[in-house]
This record gives C-alpha cells, structure tokens and sequence, in this order.
C-alpha cells in the first residue's frame, strides 16, 4: 500500500480542554488532526475525508463513540477506532471488542501511550507511521492570542468541575503551542497539580526533554510558589500572566517554614557510589 502524503486522525471528544491536549500531542508529532465534539459530528468528519485513525470519547452527548462505532459497522467501514473512557468496567471492554474497536485507553490518557497506540495500528493497517507520511505543523500564535487561549480553557476548566479557573500554555519563540495544563486539584486530589505545572509536565513529555530553555509560559494567573521552583529549574526565562494573586483572589498563604535536618548521609552516599 502506497504512504498518504500525510496521516489523518479523528479526535471526538466532547471536553474541549480534553480534545486539545489530544490534539496537541497528535499534531506535535506531525499528524493531521480533525476534531469533533460528539458522535454526530464524527460520522460527518468520516464522510468528508479521509480519515486512518478514530479516536473517540464514549460518553458524549448525544452521541457518543458506541454509536460511531456501530455506524462504521453498518456502512462496512474499516477504519480503527480507539475507545478513550474513564469507564473501567469489564461491561464495555467485552461491548467494545463486539463491535471490533482496536483499542481501550482510560483516561487521563498517557501521551507515550497513545503515540505508541497509534504508531501500531497504522503498522497494522499497512500505513508508513515515520515522518514521512505526517504533516508538519507550524501554526503561530501572538503572545495575546497565547493568553486568550489560556483565560479560554480557564474558563473551561472551571465550568466542567475540573479545577479552578486557572490554566497555562507553554509555547516556542515562534508562538506555537508546545503544551498546555490546567488546574486538576479537584479531579485529580493533588496539591502540586496548579496549571503551570499540568502544562510544564505536557510539553516536557512531548519534547521528550525536561530542558525548556528558550520556551516561555503563559498563565492565567501568576504562578504559584512551586510553579516558580519548576519554572526555574526547567530553565524557562520568560513568563506571561493575566492576574496576579490579589487580583485572583489567591493570596500567597505565609506558613511556617518546616524544619530540615541532615541525617544517614553516609548511608544515603552509597547510592550514588559507581
């Protein structure tokens, strides 16, 4: 089978915060990504273009991925389609291997993961997965564009109970988006879990690097103090913020500093001995 000029993969996926950190991912790897926000509107990417790959939320309204997959059976189309769920009931992996969905990912879903989901199903169906056959991106975005970005999924992040109204973007010198996070204290019960660090973390994984000197950082509200330490020590120079902490109603909370004292050093040095 002949290599396309580039790979295209549905997203459908009804949270749009969710869809872009997909996207992203996708696209940072070259391939072409088309978005739909329920079943619907998926059938239609179908009939429109070409497409290698769907991946597909099961739980939209009011369709969701079980009736796109169905729709694929009836009309005998034999594009592979990955489930991503937060369902984790033996229920749905017995529906979903009945209707011949390649793949189940839980949600949230890991980026190594995907990729390396994907790079196999295309293997499977025939389909050149190097860079050859993926489209290169380079879409670029004004430092004011980044932050209206940011304030957007703010906004949605507080509006699906996620997380409180704060989100980053983290972008090259040229205004592309390399990652992005937002605030996931409340689904995800972790205190270091602030936007900045989310977004940190996601362009880290894409780049396959913990270095991000000559990126900068887009916030909707200046960062916290552990979002300062990582910003530090992953050497990115240059910070945008909508808010400060006053004016987000966050103050700085001043605590006790805690009390630090050395001990086993000898013992703990032996893990460093060649």
């Amino acid at each position: 089978m002949n290599a396309p000029s580039f790979i295209s993969i549905l997203i459908a996926e009804d949270n749009d915060i969710s869809r872009q950190l997909l996207t992203g991912i996708l696209e940072n790897k070259g391939y072409k990504v088309w978005g739909a926000i329920d079943g619907e509107s998926a059938i239609k990417v179908i009939k429109d273009r070409d497409i290698h790959i769907a991946l597909v939320d099961v739980n939209m309204a009011p369709t969701g991925g079980i009736e796109f997959a169905k729709y694929l059976i009836t009309k005998g189309i034999k594009t592979p389609v990955i489930f991503i769920t937060g369902d984790q009931s033996s229920d749905l992996l017995i529906e979903a291997n009945a209707l011949g969905v390649a793949q189940v990912l839980q949600k949230p879903v890991e980026p190594e993961r995907l990729i390396q989901t994907v790079q196999r199903l295309l293997k499977r169906i025939g389909l050149n997965h190097e860079p050859i056959a993926v489209e290169a991106h380079s879409v670029n975005h004004s430092p004011e564009d980044l932050m209206k970005k940011t304030i957007e999924m703010a906004a949605e992040n507080a509006h699906t109970g996620k997380g409180r109204p704060f989100a980053a973007v983290v972008a090259d010198m040229d205004g592309k988006i390399i990652g992005q996070g937002a605030n996931r204290h409340n689904s995800r019960f972790d205190p270091t879990a602030h936007a900045e660090v989310m977004a940190i973390r996601n362009a880290a994984e894409k780049l396959g690097q913990t270095d991000l000197k000559g990126y900068t950082l887009y916030c909707s509200s200046r960062p916290t103090r552990i979002g300062e330490a990582l910003i530090e020590s992953v050497g990115i120079t240059k910070v945008y913020y909508a808010l400060n902490h006053d004016d987000a109603g966050t103050p700085l909370k001043h605590t006790s500093p805690a009390s630090f004292e050395q001990i086993c050093k000898d013992e703990a040095l032996k893990l460093f001995e060649s």
